[in-house]
């Protein structure tokens, strides 16, 4: 457990002790902790020996847990290219929870990607979080609370999970990631568990590209940074964090994910459209949700970045 979710687990195992909900909704940042949190907190409440707040780790339970075999957990996963929870997945934990346990009294059905939760399927859900089998816990985890329905939201009882301070984030981070971390811990906002998406000679093309976006500049990054290879999602998010750098400069605020352009940015915004940027920044959040479809991303990515370069007249 990471020093900075020692008090968040605490005050969630109390609260799981004292009986306040059946269903939970964990919130926190992708690259915090979050699941190792989730992880031990299933393992309590599966665990047959718990030694005060933590799972005894020796018991059948914790093995078969450990094996990923426990026959009374359920966990939700997408398969690859899979952007949403199917239907059949969730009638799957319905029926889950309403057969008996196995090894013990408690049953858990774990969502890691709640996000990925439909009108339908969500409505599917809520049928049985408002009445759910004595003993079935389901646990919900977010990236992002408010795409959740707030019927969901209402049903369930919510933790958001703290951030480390920098100081304690940059140190954790320096273990994996030595070289550029601060860049990389500023990219990620302070999160210190990430994988770096890209190359710093990738970032570095990047950042040439957008303080230059010139045509031939503009052919050659879509190339070399293909979407196929790279991932939509990681362009897009590199351009939406971008754009908010510019529109943080253009008022006069310092940079938060790309300082090191912080004056090649400032040139930029001497030229700068703002509602054109505004419009740009909108379109990037619509695509997002399809980033993962199989579109013809080079494209998609090759036309953002064209209108990138109009946002400078």
């Amino acid at each position: 457990m990471y020093q900075w979710l020692k008090d968040d687990y605490k005050y969630i195992i109390q609260a799981w002790q004292q009986r306040q909900a059946q269903s939970w909704l964990i919130s926190g940042a992708d690259n915090s902790g979050q699941e190792q949190l989730i992880c031990q907190f299933i393992a309590y409440i599966l665990c047959h020996k718990r030694q005060g707040l933590n799972p005894c780790e020796k018991c059948n339970s914790c093995q078969l847990l450990h094996e990923h075999n426990h026959p009374d957990l359920l966990q939700l996963d997408l398969e690859e290219e899979q952007t949403n929870l199917k239907m059949e997945q969730i009638n799957q934990a319905i029926e889950f929870a309403n057969i008996s346990s196995h090894l013990a009294n408690n049953k858990i059905i774990y969502l890691p990607k709640s996000n990925a939760l439909n009108i339908n399927t969500a409505n599917a859900l809520l049928k049985i979080l408002e009445e759910p089998p004595q003993n079935c816990y389901f646990i919900l985890a977010s990236n992002n609370i408010k795409r959740l329905l707030p019927t969901i939201l209402s049903r369930c009882f919510k933790v958001q999970l703290h951030l480390p301070s920098w100081n304690e984030a940059l140190a954790i981070a320096q273990i994996h990631q030595p070289q550029q971390t601060e860049f990389w811990l500023r990219f990620f906002a302070g999160e210190p568990l990430f994988n770096p998406p890209l190359s710093m000679e990738e970032i570095e093309q990047l950042i040439n590209t957008l303080t230059k976006p010139s045509i031939d500049n503009i052919f050659k990054l879509s190339t070399n940074l293909d979407p196929k290879r790279v991932g939509m999602e990681i362009l897009l998010d590199c351009l939406i964090k971008w754009l908010h750098d510019v529109l943080l400069i253009s008022q006069q605020q310092p940079a938060l994910y790309f300082n090191q352009a912080n004056q090649a940015i400032l040139e930029l915004t001497k030229r700068l459209n703002i509602y054109k940027l505004f419009g740009l920044i909108d379109e990037i959040i619509e695509l997002s949700p399809w980033a993962s479809h199989p579109l013809n991303h080079k494209l998609q990515f090759e036309n953002l970045l064209l209108k990138y370069q109009q946002i400078y007249v």
